[in-house]
């Protein structure tokens, strides 16, 4: 009996949340994703910087949490059209112009999720992790200098089951694939988590044989170092590529289930 009142709580209480989160993006005409993580589950698989920027946040929380608490996972989807900007070779020279266009979006979800992680940790007492650290790729040593300022959103969706880490090493949904951004809030109410979800990517390799770092990527020293060199080099007007991430849409063994994704 006693467990059935705290699962009609949970499902009361989360509910609420998600409604909250719906009414948002239809008020911006956006589509998103909404799941729930345990938090000891993430607060173990992260790695021990990012384990004590979630203690720093938490203070004296921090051991309640890991007993009862969980990590919301938010997503706002880009709009379909502006994946087609990405990489884009007009006249044998690439496109520039157009490619700005994913990367001025990728910051523009990045306000959008840290407008709406405020506003819900605000109503329901949570503790909001912005989406980005806000530092340029190239006012950075090397790209462990990151791991202390924030935690990886992707891992808190993964714990929360809203999708499966990618051969990208992204976060791929059933429903659209990994063209979404991610924010993270921390929250100590009654609520129903999710469960991880192993990788649906099998032998696909659309990602690797677009990118020749994610293809070599068991082979360099660190991976994301490169990455982050190779953006800086791109230099777009904000720090993105988005290459896995078109192909994994458009060539990859999902791309008939993605083939949905398209706006209202």
């Amino acid at each position: 009996m006693l467990n059935d009142i705290n699962n009609d709580i949970k499902e009361v209480n989360i509910r609420k949340i998600e409604h909250f989160f719906l009414d948002y993006l239809k008020n911006i005409k956006y589509k998103g994703i909404f799941g729930i993580a345990n938090f000891s589950s993430v607060h173990n698989n992260l790695i021990p910087e990012q384990q004590e920027k979630l203690r720093i946040l938490l203070q004296a929380q921090f051991d309640d949490f890991l007993k009862l608490g969980s990590i919301i996972s938010l997503g706002i989807f880009y709009h379909p059209e502006i994946i087609e900007c990405i990489n884009l070779v007009n006249d044998g020279k690439i496109d520039k112009e157009s490619w700005n266009k994913y990367a001025n979006e990728y910051e523009y979800l990045n306000k959008l999720l840290k407008d709406i992680s405020n506003k819900i940790a605000f109503k329901f007492n949570g503790i909001a992790i912005p989406p980005t650290t806000g530092t340029p790729s190239a006012n950075v040593n090397n790209v462990i200098d990151y791991f202390p300022k924030t935690i990886s959103h992707r891992l808190v969706a993964e714990y929360a089951g809203i999708g499966w880490r990618g051969k990208n090493e992204l976060l791929i949904t059933e429903q659209f694939g990994p063209a979404l951004r991610l924010v993270s809030i921390l929250i100590n109410i009654p609520l129903i988590q999710g469960n991880r979800i192993e990788s649906k990517c099998g032998s696909c390799r659309a990602c690797l044989d677009v990118c020749h770092i994610l293809k070599n990527k068991n082979n360099l020293e660190d991976y994301r170092e490169n990455c982050r060199k190779y953006l800086v080099a791109l230099g777009l007007n904000h720090d993105v590529c988005g290459k896995c991430i078109k192909t994994c849409i458009k060539k990859g063994i999902f791309k008939d289930t993605f083939g949905i994704y398209q706006r209202d």
